[in-house]
């Protein structure tokens, strides 16, 4: 199949988001929470958190274009400037789906969807118990993208929670141990595994480089 944008609007709408979402690949699926100056927390299922930076660490949140009323989620973290992102791993996935569901503005999807909510000293946004890895952002500031209505969050990572079996030696956290879920499309999960972990190439590595490549195509030519 070879579609080009003369065909996209040929497409039906849903199969098209679909297509759309998942062609770029499997997105770490992560449940977001937040709570609003009321007390009433909120959670919901986001694949699109992604790493901005480590020096200093910033973290990108992508939303959907702005409604009325406005979206619990960012409205949350606008007012009370904290968020948490955190891992959505097999035990938890069918309850995790389920927080997108459109519960009511005085529901709280913890409760709702039958997941804990677990706090920490000095920090406002709640984090979900039963997830593997957490981490908790404060709210930086917001843009919207200009082409299409969708708002950039951009925040600073302030606490990480993970097992620190969980962390391989070189610092990169092991999806495949703390058995988190990735999401292609709205509603496709996948489970991960590990393939291996392979070294930085430094600039003066160049026979390195070069036997990585022609080691990899001799087994596919075997």
């Amino acid at each position: 199949m070879h579609l080009s944008k003369n065909n996209f609007e040929e497409l039906d709408a849903r199969y098209r988001s679909n297509l759309f979402n998942s062609i770029v690949g499997i997105k770490q699926a992560s449940l977001v929470g937040t709570i609003n100056s009321n007390n009433l927390t909120n959670l919901a299922i986001f694949s699109s958190t992604v790493h901005l930076g480590s020096n200093p660490a910033l973290i990108a949140l992508f939303t959907r274009p702005k409604t009325l009323p406005p979206k619990q989620t960012l409205n949350n973290i606008i007012s009370e400037g904290s968020f948490t992102i955190n891992h959505v791993n097999k035990d938890i996935l069918s309850r995790s789906h389920c927080t997108a569901f459109k519960f009511t503005a005085s529901e709280s999807e913890f409760t709702e969807c039958g997941l804990r909510e677990k706090f920490i000293d000095n920090f406002r946004a709640p984090f979900v118990k039963e997830s593997h890895a957490s981490i908790g952002v404060d709210y930086v500031r917001h843009f919207d993208i200009k082409e299409n209505g969708v708002i950039m969050v951009i925040g600073a990572l302030s606490h990480i929670i993970v097992n620190q079996d969980n962390i391989q030696k070189n610092g990169e956290v092991d999806m495949m141990s703390l058995d988190s879920i990735g999401v292609a499309g709205n509603n496709t999960y996948y489970e991960l595994q590990k393939k291996k972990t392979l070294d930085y190439i430094t600039s003066d590595q160049k026979s390195v480089l070069n036997e990585i490549i022609n080691s990899e195509i001799s087994n596919l030519d075997s």
